[in-house]
């Protein structure tokens, strides 16, 4: 057996240890539970069992590191300040010694920590390193710099629990178009006790022993700044733009441990089946928007500030813009199967149906029957392409990400019932999704009988794409590939225009399986397949009930004509 062959048979027996789907990504803390935080590889660990995972300065007490109690007291330089009584850290973002308010300047000699002058962007994490050891500083290690934006109150954000689109300068905060980036400590309420400035916003910053994936606080132009300034929110599997950094220096000197943060090139799954840490997420197909949701900076050493283009692959072209998520878009998979604008091909016309509402069809189903179902997989009313947002109502738009949780369970089926509920609708029952699934030709899957990866987004529908970006050749598009090269990812709603059928539904097959409520003593049935699952073309076939709970599940709503 050659070693792709025993990567694929691995693979295949660990996918079916899990029902056949691989288990959910986090992004950040707040995705996991039992207070276990979001590690490195994208997995739900705990931060530290041990004081030595904790890194210089810092002691592991319930799973969480927190600063050593001071030998001495630690005494900083004017333009740094305590934190937790343990560690120095600027006040300000870096900057060169020539910047002013207007120009980054050209001085590569030593970061300094300034008020009023524009930041230092960086090109690497190499160079931010060097800056802060010529000003007799280093970089913060990952546990310095969360303690140091939480403050003392450890709150979400530096300035509290409640994201402000005002108090830090990120993309809400001067309206729609109008972001910049702005001179250091120019936000005076977007500091905390600790009197740090601009932790969240502004420029994303470096951090020890990382690099352009593990930068922490968000920037100016990222779309969904209400997570991405989080202090606990780390890109992990992205690179944003607009990179600068911060010092910091503790008492004990020489270069400390930063603790086991550093995301690799390659970091394999392991035997539960999770991601590696380089899970593909480079460009949303067609109109849907580039990787991370950040656009890019053009100012000093990584563009022009205040640009109005998008951050884009290698690959994609001029215009095809928007924010994107920091959440799973992946790569163009060709005009055929991706990257649908949002008004166009609803579908055929399937005759004179009764009246829906603009977001639903009419679908035929029992004696004489005609229901209204969504015609997209459901979202919350603020999702966006890059956000699955917050909202309790639930919504049916094409381009955004859908509402789905990763364990299934009454308590989530009560949720969606009630989304469904607030946009006075209801859950479709478990007739009314086989109609939709089965179409008027009573079809082996909602496209038809013959099973296309490409279709519908499963877990093999980009593997051609990804040996093409990476020139791979012999390329394996058999079934399950895409657990060879790792590259499935949820995609936003409607982004496949040949996944539907005569009743013009959009993804009733693939991207989050849907979940309907059942008289059996579990109290729903899963249906539809997901694009994580193995053996895709059984899992999106109609007559498919997944019966276990560890799995993307979503849901569309219905609504009985008048």
């Amino acid at each position: 057996m050659n070693a792709r062959m025993a990567t694929r048979t691995i693979l295949g027996l660990m996918v079916l240890g899990l029902g056949g789907c691989v288990r959910e990504r986090c992004y950040q803390d707040t995705d996991c539970r039992d207070g276990k935080v979001c590690g490195p590889s994208g997995e739900c660990v705990y931060a530290c069992t041990r004081d030595d995972e904790c890194g210089q300065g810092f002691q592991c007490q319930d799973h969480r590191c927190v600063p050593r109690p001071p030998v001495t007291p630690v005494t900083c330089p004017p333009d740094m300040v305590v934190v937790a009584d343990a560690f120095c850290v600027d006040r300000y973002e870096a900057s060169r010694p020539d910047a002013t308010a207007d120009t980054p300047g050209t001085d590569g000699t030593r970061a300094t920590s300034r008020a009023g002058v524009r930041p230092w962007l960086v090109k690497d994490n190499e160079e931010a390193q060097v800056a802060c050891e010529a000003a007799g500083k280093r970089l913060c290690t990952p546990a310095e710099w969360e303690t140091a934006c939480r403050g003392p109150a450890g709150t979400v954000y530096g300035y509290g629990d409640d994201y402000d689109p005002e108090t830090c300068n990120g993309i809400d905060t001067f309206g729609p178009g109008k972001f910049h980036l702005e001179p250091t400590g120019v936000f005076p309420e977007c500091t905390n006790g600790w009197g740090v400035f601009d932790m969240n916003g502004n420029v994303w910053e470096h951090v020890l022993g990382g690099d352009g994936r593990t930068v922490r606080g968000g920037a100016y132009n990222c779309s969904d700044s209400r997570t991405f300034h989080r202090c606990d929110y780390v890109p992990r599997t992205w690179t944003p733009a607009a990179l600068g950094f911060r010092c910091c220096w503790a008492p004990e000197g020489g270069p400390p441990d930063p603790g086991p943060e550093h995301v690799g090139e390659d970091v394999p799954a392991d035997a539960s089946g999770d991601l590696p840490a380089d899970t593909r997420e480079d460009l949303a197909s067609g109109d849907l928007p580039a990787e991370g949701g950040c656009l890019p900076t053009d100012e000093g050493d990584s563009g022009a500030e205040d640009s109005e283009s998008p951050d884009m692959a290698p690959d994609s072209e001029p215009g095809d813009a928007a924010p994107d998520p920091g959440l799973d878009l992946g790569p163009d998979p060709g005009a055929s199967d991706s990257g649908r604008d949002a008004g166009d091909d609803l579908g055929p016309d399937p005759g004179t149906p009764p009246a829906c509402p603009p977001d639903m069809v009419p679908v035929p189903w029992g004696d004489r029957k005609v229901t209204c179902m969504d015609r997209y997989e459901a979202s919350r009313a603020d999702a966006t392409a890059d956000s699955p947002g917050t909202s309790g109502v639930a919504t049916s738009r094409p381009g955004v990400m859908p509402w789905h949780v990763s364990t299934m369970s009454l308590q989530a089926l009560a949720e969606f019932t009630a989304g469904c509920q607030a946009a006075g609708k209801r859950m479709c029952t478990r007739d009314e999704w086989f109609e939709a699934c089965n179409g008027p030709d009573d079809a082996t899957y909602f496209f038809g009988n013959t099973w296309n990866r490409e279709t519908c987004n499963c877990v093999d529908t980009f593997c051609d794409d990804w040996c093409a970006e990476k020139g791979i050749s012999p390329c394996n598009t058999s079934e399950n590939c895409g657990y060879e090269y790792y590259c499935f990812h949820v995609m936003p709603t409607g982004s496949f225009p040949n996944c539907t059928n005569a009743y013009g539904l959009f993804d009733v097959n693939g991207n989050v399986w849907e979940v309907v409520p059942s008289d059996t003593p579990r109290g729903y049935e899963v249906r539809g397949g997901a694009f994580n699952c193995g053996s895709p073309s059984v899992r999106l076939r109609c007559d498919f009930n997944a019966t276990w709970d560890q799995l993307y599940a979503g849901f569309r709503c219905c609504k009985d004509l008048p």
